[in-house]
C-alpha cells in the first residue's frame, strides 16, 4: 500500500508540472515574437565597462571591444573605475593613448560603492542611444548581432 501511495504522489508531483509545461509549450511558447530586425540598423552605442581591481583583465576586455565588428565612430566606451588600487585606471589610460581612434572615456569614482552605483554614475557620461554593459569577452560580431534587434521599437532589451 505504501508503494502505491509513493507512486501516486510521485506521479502527481512530477506529472502535473510536466503536463502544464507541455501545454504551455505548444500553446504559447511556439508563437513567433514578430520582432523585425534590421541588419543595417546602426545606432550610436555606449558600452559601459565597470571595473574594480581588474588590472589583469582590463587590456583583454578593451582589446575585445576594440575588435568588435561595429563602426568605431558609433561606439563609445566608458570605463568606470570604482577606486581600484591595482593600477586599473592607469592601464586604461595607457590603452587609450595607444588606440586614438577609440572613443573611450575613463570615469573614476572616489570610493567603491558597488557595481550598481558605478553603472548609474557612468550613465551621466553616456551619449549613445543604446547602453550595453560589458562584463565578459564577446565574439567579434556580438555588438552587431545584438544591436540589429533594436530596430524594432517594441524591443527594449536583448
Amino acid at each position: 500500500m505504501l508503494e502505491l501511495l509513493t507512486v501516486v504522489l510521485a506521479c502527481v508531483h512530477f506529472g502535473i508540472p510536466l503536463i502544464y509545461y507541455s501545454y504551455a509549450r505548444f500553446k504559447w511558447l511556439c508563437k513567433p515574437w514578430n520582432a523585425k530586425m534590421d541588419e543595417h540598423y546602426k545606432p550610436r552605442t555606449t558600452v559601459i565597462v565597470p571595473t574594480y581591481n581588474e588590472a589583469k583583465l582590463i587590456r583583454n576586455k578593451l582589446d575585445n571591444l576594440y575588435a568588435q565588428d561595429y563602426p568605431k565612430d558609433l561606439t563609445e566606451i566608458i570605463v568606470v573605475d570604482s577606486a581600484s588600487d591595482d593600477g586599473t585606471a592607469d592601464l586604461v589610460g595607457k590603452w587609450a593613448s595607444k588606440h586614438g581612434d577609440a572613443n573611450l572615456k575613463l570615469v573614476k569614482e572616489a570610493e567603491r560603492r558597488g557595481k550598481v552605483h558605478a553603472l548609474n554614475y557612468s550613465l551621466k557620461y553616456a551619449t549613445g542611444e543604446i547602453i550595453v554593459i560589458a562584463d565578459a569577452v564577446w565574439p567579434s560580431n556580438a555588438l552587431k548581432e545584438v544591436l540589429k534587434w533594436f530596430a524594432e521599437p517594441a524591443v527594449g532589451a536583448v
